[in-house]
């Protein structure tokens, strides 16, 4: 495969900078959201070339036996894996000798930042891929090879659960007390039922009114007769990078969904001159990944 052809920032390319008839040159100087991901995802260092993970299945409940009858036994039963392996992410930037001299705006000089602003961005798309991509199996599955939100078989036989709307709706009090109900039900590998209890919504923009109308009345917004909302003081998270304007989530705190923001290399900012051509070049790399092993803690409404 060939190399990525890279360009060079030179004076040619851009005149608005070079020149002294431009009162000002406007240069993203809008805001950026905050660290959005630090609000859901479990953040962890990767000392090593991948991680791999298992998982040992214990006891159901007691037999009942009669007098003198032997014991019945069971045995612990080995579970799926998955290894997960980091990905590299990096961009640069090169600009002549002369476009760095002759800039009079001082913008190009502002590469690191806007590298670094490139990478925070990428932080985000990646770990909020996660949801976006968690009705398919075409990005990444968990360790038992299905999707984040889909119907997951126990191994050994012990049944399945279901963690996603089968018939995908609107966000109204009705879909979400249904995704409320499916997160009691929740189970270990084994089928026993496990106390989960969902924490956070996290919807796209068009969402928000909704939701703050379900979680932020006292009583519940659909019905007349004043009856107790239960949602009342959930959190809500309003994330601009879901792709879909109409899916929303349901998450458990930190402790109980396996979200993963995984760190291989942190961000790193280099700069370096060419002595040949006298460029001036800046790179941003980074090694991380986003991804799950289980599924438990979260539960998907495509939406509709």
């Amino acid at each position: 495969m060939a190399a990525p052809s890279v360009s060079v920032a030179n004076t040619g390319a851009f005149s608005q900078l070079i020149s002294h008839d431009y009162k000002k040159v406007f240069f993203d100087e809008y805001k950026r959201y905050p660290e959005l991901y630090k609000a859901v995802a479990n953040i962890s260092k990767m000392d090593s070339a991948y991680e791999r993970e298992g998982e040992l299945i214990g006891f159901g409940a007691l037999q009942k036996i009669g007098e003198g009858q032997p014991i019945p036994s069971d045995n612990l039963l080995q579970g799926n894996a998955k290894t997960i392996y980091p990905e590299d992410f990096a961009l640069q930037f090169q600009v002549s000798a002369n476009m760095w001299d002759d800039d009079q705006k001082g913008h190009v000089k502002k590469a690191f930042q806007e590298l670094s602003k490139a990478a925070a961005y990428t932080k985000e798309l990646k770990f909020w891929d996660l949801l976006n991509s968690g009705f398919v199996t075409t990005v990444r599955v968990g360790s038992d090879s299905a999707a984040l939100f889909s119907a997951h078989t126990y191994p050994g036989g012990y049944g399945s659960f279901s963690n996603y709307a089968a018939s995908a709706g609107s966000l109204s009090m009705t879909t979400l007390q249904a995704a409320r109900l499916s997160f009691g039900k929740m189970t270990n590998s084994r089928a026993i039922p496990i106390p989960m209890e969902p924490q956070i919504l996290v919807i796209p923009p068009e969402l928000e009114a909704t939701a703050e109308k379900l979680i932020k009345s006292k009583y519940n917004p659909e019905n007349a007769n004043q009856q107790y909302n239960p949602f009342n003081g959930m959190q809500y998270l309003v994330v601009p990078y879901l792709t879909s304007t109409t899916a929303w989530f349901l998450l458990g705190g930190k402790m109980d969904h396996d979200l993963r923001f995984i760190v291989r290399k942190a961000l790193a900012l280099e700069s370096t001159d060419d002595f040949d051509t006298r460029t001036a070049k800046f790179r941003a790399v980074m090694r991380m990944v986003t991804d799950f092993i289980r599924w438990q803690g979260t539960y998907g409404n495509a939406g509709a």
